[in-house]
């Protein structure tokens, strides 16, 4: 495992956990799920046990609070995002990332066939690589900081 893949990205999370809730779930219940870990955004599972979709932060924003649906009465099969953009665990941070700015994502499931490896955020991404190059980035920083105070 190379520190710039994906699978070191999951591999470094807190937790390994993967977050889902049914199809059937309702808005409410995903937000109670994701306030209470912390988390923008979670999968969704359809019955037959296959990623139905995901659902995030902004799918709260833009597809039930701007429109006015009750959270608690709307399933989340009608507003999550069914279209989830997937990299393999072997996928370059930077790959990813690229992928994420093309695509206008903040998230991307993490697959190999089947089986579903987890969910990374742009930051988490964004994480592995400062702290990969804590050195370089604290640097920069200073030198940023300095040129700031003398200019």
């Amino acid at each position: 495992m190379e520190w710039d893949s994906v699978e070191a990205v999951l591999k470094s999370k807190a937790t390994d956990q993967l977050v889902v809730v049914p199809a059937s779930a309702s808005v409410a219940q995903a937000v109670e799920v994701m306030a209470e870990r912390e988390i923008g955004a979670v999968l969704v599972m359809t019955e037959d046990g296959l990623v139905g979709g995901i659902f995030t932060e902004r799918d709260v924003l833009m597809r039930v609070v701007h429109p006015g649906r009750d959270p608690k009465a709307t399933p989340m099969s009608l507003v999550m995002t069914r279209d989830v953009c997937f990299v393999s665990p072997g996928t370059t941070i930077v790959a990813a990332l690229s992928l994420m700015h093309v695509q206008h994502l903040r998230h991307l499931l993490v697959i190999d066939g089947p089986r579903v490896y987890g969910l990374v955020s742009m930051r988490d991404l964004v994480h592995q690589l400062v702290r990969q190059g804590a050195g370089r980035f604290e640097a920069a920083v200073r030198a940023t900081t300095s040129q700031t105070r003398t200019g």
